[in-house]
């Protein structure tokens, strides 16, 4: 059984973007009503705005005053909640966010593994809106907003409550952000282990990926080689730090020899298998071109038994009715990928 049960991501700033940026869409919400601003100065004032706004009793008026610090003097009194609700509206809708690249392909990949996939968020519910546009409603095995669960990151009772919900141990849990201090500190802190994306740094005992699309190998990485008493072995360690540029562990072990990177590098492909084609990385990368694309989005591949049988999971049953339909040409398509003549049958389960 491995250590990683669920992984939770943050939503701005980690898998969604605002779309073309938040001066373009404030911009073009305030011209609705007659209020001209340049897009840049909004993106220049808007963080200073964000940081400097105390928290509200509700997301709505939290909003409303990040908005009138943002405009400032160029938002006329007479005009200013109306271009507060515009603002309001524009991002509970999908085209005001972009996604970051990979994101889908992430959630898939890590859907191979086993584990659940949910997001734990300080955002409101207007992200159910968003998520349900992007297509990841479905996809995803729970939304966590601070505005519906009472905590916000990085108050340990907020990622103990999608643990419990989850129903996993909170040492069990992987929370992925771009806040070192929310998404890192905050999920150590509570038990759980930080992943942050992008960024100049980790903190302390927390694991870094600089793309989305890293996050099921680098989580990879961890559940093949496991934790002992705690900590990560040297050889993911060095990698890992060799990776993100930082000085390895020289220390020497008293059970065994310390071998050099290379000898660690070339020990870890032939242990993770990265020398050679994976099944499950090639079933992954194409999976959206073995099935009709509207199918493909509700299922995805779990993960492939000792047997030699993929085992896919479908929103529903009428969903594995759907897939069953196209189960002989799917496993042909799967065969023909790299190292992909493993795989012998296919087995169906719905969620």
């Amino acid at each position: 059984m491995p250590v990683i049960q669920a992984v939770t991501f943050d939503l701005a700033g980690t898998i969604l973007f605002p779309h073309p940026s938040v001066g373009e869409v404030y911009a073009n919400c305030a011209a609705k009503v007659g209020v001209r601003v340049e897009p840049k100065i909004l993106n220049q004032n808007f963080l200073t705005a964000y940081s400097g706004t105390k928290k509200q009793k509700s997301a709505e008026h939290f909003w409303r005053e990040v908005v009138y610090r943002t405009f400032g003097a160029d938002l006329p009194n007479d005009k200013a909640e109306a271009v507060f609700q515009e603002c309001w509206q524009a991002f509970a809708d999908e085209q005001s966010w972009r996604l970051a690249s990979g994101v889908k392909q992430t959630i898939t990949a890590l859907k191979f593994l086993g584990l659940k996939v949910a997001i734990l968020s300080n955002a409101d519910a207007r992200m159910h809106k968003v998520l349900q546009g992007k297509g990841l409603s479905q996809v995803l095995d729970g939304v966590y907003l601070s505005t519906e669960i009472g905590f916000d990151k990085p108050d340990a009772k907020a990622f103990h409550a999608v643990a419990k919900s989850l129903s996993i141990p909170i040492r069990s849990l992987v929370h992925v952000g771009d806040s070192p201090q929310e998404d890192g500190e905050g999920a150590r802190d509570a038990g759980a282990m930080g992943l942050i994306v992008g960024g100049r740094h980790a903190p302390e005992r927390c694991l870094r990926a600089e793309k989305i699309w890293e996050v099921p190998y680098v989580l990879r990485a961890v559940m093949t080689d496991g934790m002992r008493q705690g900590k990560f072995s040297r050889t993911v360690q060095n990698l890992l730090a060799n990776l993100r540029g930082l000085p390895e562990d020289r220390g020497r072990s008293t059970d065994r020899q310390l071998k050099s990177l290379d000898e660690a590098v070339g020990d870890a492909l032939q242990k993770w298998r990265i020398d050679k084609p994976v099944p499950e990385d090639a079933i992954v990368a194409h999976w959206h071109q073995l099935l009709p694309s509207k199918l493909a989005k509700l299922c995805a591949p779990l993960r492939l038994k000792d047997d030699g049988r993929l085992m896919i999971q479908c929103e529903s049953n009428v969903v594995k009715s759907e897939v069953r339909f196209h189960e002989k040409a799917l496993l042909a398509k799967i065969r023909q990928l790299p190292g992909c003549q493993v795989v012998k049958g296919i087995l169906f389960t719905s969620s």
